[in-house]
């Protein structure tokens, strides 16, 4: 009987201690009111808007419908939905997520247009709707596969559909240059009457002084580069290298003159944290920084690690005036953010530099911090 008591007693112990182990939670849904409550985009004489974004309505919780809006807000904090432009549309064992743009300057919206899903360039201060015809799109497409972009403070649309191609339409002159790109973000720069364009290619980065000349290679990444795509920031390419060291991963900046007639590149060190898995340069934030995104590896823990607040995803600003780099905290729905997780779509004015959440310094690189 004792030795029953005995197994018994290891049993439970067991299942206890089973239990009490902390198993890896999913990360909590953002706090978001649903779309239905925000107040709709007034039709004229609308703010100018600095991000736009579509959550997945299954994972912040919104009720079913048979259409979720476009959240758009502005720096301020105010957010509106936007009613006329398709958005998130539950199917029978699929999804339509519709793109949306939103010019540099915050002053236009490209978007399919819900009642037709035609594609529509919105003016938002007099409320002037223009229809816009690409070779690129089709109202009868599904919007999952198309993506839309401003460049050229708004003078320029760049439409991409996995199917049709891509195309650059100036909404001015009307005139189109059709582009050969493999994914929509790798057009990295289009300037207004008809002026550079910038994309990337494979490893090659391209350049076009205009739209009549042809494209010239400015840059190929090495072979022993393990490259990103890279922003364009005035007359630059920056992007993030990173270097296999014995031990170590290292981080280095990558700068392509795009102006130099040899198209000079430049590297610098950067100071990053060991744990990085991968760091990308994302977007520009004002005239003289760039933001980095870095991922964290997810079998980090394994080395006896416990869990922390940096396992997914964090920002770095990079100043590349004096090299200076910090860590930044945003909110989802301000900065890029990883697709899948809350986003599905997301959207913002290129001239829109948030204001961080949190800052901090970026401890040396042999430092431990997710402690």
């Amino acid at each position: 009987m004792r030795r029953l008591a005995m197994i018994c007693l290891v049993g439970l112990c067991v299942v206890l201690a089973v239990q009490a182990w902390p198993e890896g939670e999913p990360d909590p849904p953002p706090t978001v009111q649903p779309a239905e409550r925000l107040p709709v985009l007034p039709g004229r004489k609308a703010p100018r808007l600095d991000y736009a974004v579509l959550y997945d309505p299954g994972v912040i919780r919104e009720p079913a419908a048979a259409h979720h809006s476009w959240r758009a807000g502005s720096g301020s904090g105010q957010e509106w939905r936007i009613e006329e432009a398709l958005g998130f549309v539950p199917k029978d064992g699929g999804q339509a997520v519709s793109p949306l743009a939103i010019s540099d300057g915050g002053r236009r919206l490209a978007y399919l247009r819900r009642s037709d899903r035609a594609l529509v360039v919105k003016d938002l201060a007099s409320g002037a709707v223009k229809l816009v015809s690409t070779r690129a799109y089709r109202p009868a497409d599904d919007p999952w596969n198309v993506e839309l972009a401003f460049h050229g403070d708004g003078e320029l649309l760049f439409a991409w559909n996995a199917h049709r191609g891509s195309e650059l339409i100036d909404l001015s002159s009307k005139a189109r240059l059709h582009l050969g790109t493999e994914f929509a973000h790798d057009l990295l720069e289009a300037r207004a009457d008809g002026g550079r364009v910038t994309l990337l290619s494979g490893k090659e980065l391209q350049v076009r002084e205009n739209w009549r000349s042809p494209f010239t290679v400015a840059h190929r990444e090495g072979d022993a580069e393990d490259g990103t795509y890279p922003v364009v920031l005035g007359d630059e390419a920056v992007s993030v290298v990173r270097l296999r060291d014995v031990e170590h991963l290292r981080y280095q900046l990558k700068r392509v003159d795009l102006r130099h007639p040899a198209h000079r590149v430049t590297f610098a060190d950067l100071a990053l944290p060991y744990d990085l898995e991968t760091v990308n340069a994302i977007r520009p934030l004002g005239r003289d920084n760039v933001l980095l995104r870095a991922e964290r590896s997810r079998t980090w823990p394994d080395h006896g690690h416990p869990p922390g607040p940096c396992d997914w995803e964090e920002f770095y600003i990079v100043d590349l005036k004096t090299g200076a780099i910090r860590w930044a905290e945003y909110r989802a729905a301000e900065i890029w953010g990883m697709e899948g997780k809350h986003i599905k779509r997301q959207a913002y004015a290129r001239d829109f530099v948030p204001k961080p959440v949190a800052e901090r310094p970026v401890p040396p690189p042999d430092r431990e911090r997710c402690l």
